[in-house]
C-alpha cells in the first residue's frame, strides 16, 4: 500500500512526466547522432585543420622551426650576456687603523662568471677615505692585494648564484 501522503494520481503524473522527458532525451540523442554522421561523411578525406592554442595563431612547421631557430641565437646571446655580467660578490669589512673602530674600511670583490672583474677596497681614516679599484682576471691581479682584497676575491668565487 502507498502512503497516504503520495496519491495514486500524483504517481502517475510523475510517470507520465519521465516518460516524457525520455521521450524528448531519445528524439535529441537521434537528431544530433544524424548530424555527427553527416559532419564525419563531410569531412571525410579532408587533411586536419592546424590547431593552436595561441591565440587561434596556425602557422607551418616551417615558418614555426624558423621562429624556434632564431629563438634558440637570442637565448645564446643572452648567456653570453650574462657571463659577462657581475654574478659573483664577496665583502670584508675591516678596521684599517687600530684607533679607530667600527669597521668601517671594506673590501668587495664584484666578479663575473670567470671569476674577472673589480675589487673596491675602501681605506676609512679620522679625517680621510681612500678608495681604491684593482683589476681582477680569472681570481687574480697583477697589481699587489692586501690581505683583505684577497679575501673579498675569495669569498666572490665562492659564492655562485644559480
Amino acid at each position: 500500500m502507498l502512503a497516504p501522503a503520495v496519491s495514486r494520481d500524483t504517481l502517475s503524473i510523475i510517470s507520465i512526466a519521465a516518460a516524457a522527458v525520455a521521450v524528448v532525451a531519445l528524439v535529441l540523442v537521434l537528431v544530433l547522432g544524424r548530424r555527427v554522421r553527416r559532419m564525419r561523411r563531410a569531412l571525410r578525406g579532408r587533411p586536419a585543420a592546424p590547431r593552436s592554442e595561441h591565440g587561434g595563431r596556425t602557422e607551418e612547421p616551417e615558418t614555426l622551426a624558423l621562429e624556434l631557430a632564431g629563438l634558440r641565437e637570442e637565448t645564446i646571446a643572452l648567456q653570453d650576456a650574462v657571463a659577462l655580467a657581475v654574478q659573483r660578490v664577496g665583502i670584508v669589512r675591516f678596521d684599517a687603523f687600530e684607533d679607530l673602530g667600527g669597521m668601517l674600511s671594506f673590501a668587495v670583490a664584484m666578479l663575473d662568471k670567470e671569476g674577472s672583474g673589480v675589487v673596491l677596497s675602501s681605506i676609512n681614516g679620522r679625517n680621510e677615505t681612500r678608495i681604491y679599484a684593482k683589476p681582477v682576471e680569472h681570481g687574480g691581479s697583477r697589481i699587489n692585494l692586501s690581505g683583505e682584497e684577497e679575501e673579498a676575491i675569495r669569498r666572490a668565487l665562492g659564492a655562485v648564484r644559480r
